[in-house]
């Protein structure tokens, strides 16, 4: 799903300096972020794994999956999923090594280990659920906006074993 990105802890603290291009692991239900090693978000996740990342793109359609997270420093990782892009978030301290280059020490990897997720799909036109919107508020029933599925850790595990 393309959109924003928020990758919060289940006590839905925002984090800063995330760079939101996933990589998509296990068969597309895992995920990569890269990270900042020194910034906040990693000593967070270090005192509590438990995770949660959520998608939203411009029809409402949205994702959001629950599991864990680890921390993973591993130079051949780091360089194996590299963008050039890094640069601009991390900058060049001008020392050598600290230089947003696949070989920073403070570039590190956020791998999420998919859990539970559930997904929302958009019904019909944006002029349909805002019709759908309107007859629910007049006549008090639950608008019918999007199709909304939980895949379940069941299903998770099951995924993971085929793939």
């Amino acid at each position: 799903m393309h959109g924003s990105g928020c990758l919060s802890k289940y006590n839905i603290a925002h984090v800063t300096s995330l760079h939101l291009t996933p990589v998509q692991e296990a068969g597309g239900i895992d995920l990569l972020f890269h990270t900042n090693t020194e910034s906040g978000k990693t000593d967070d996740l270090k005192s509590d794994d438990h995770i949660n990342m959520s998608f939203l793109n411009n029809s409402g359609e949205w994702a959001s999956i629950s599991g864990h997270a680890d921390i993973i420093t591993d130079r051949e990782v780091v360089t194996k999923y590299y963008s050039q892009q890094l640069k601009t978030w991390l900058g060049d301290l001008g020392d050598g090594t600290h230089d947003g280059g696949p070989n920073d020490p403070r570039i590190g990897v956020i791998k999420i280990t998919a859990k539970t997720a559930t997904y929302a799909i958009a019904l019909g036109n944006p002029l349909s659920r805002g019709i759908e919107q309107v007859t629910g508020a007049i006549t008090g029933n639950a608008a019918q906006v999007n199709k909304l599925r939980e895949i379940t850790e069941e299903e998770i595990k099951q995924w993971r074993s085929s793939h």
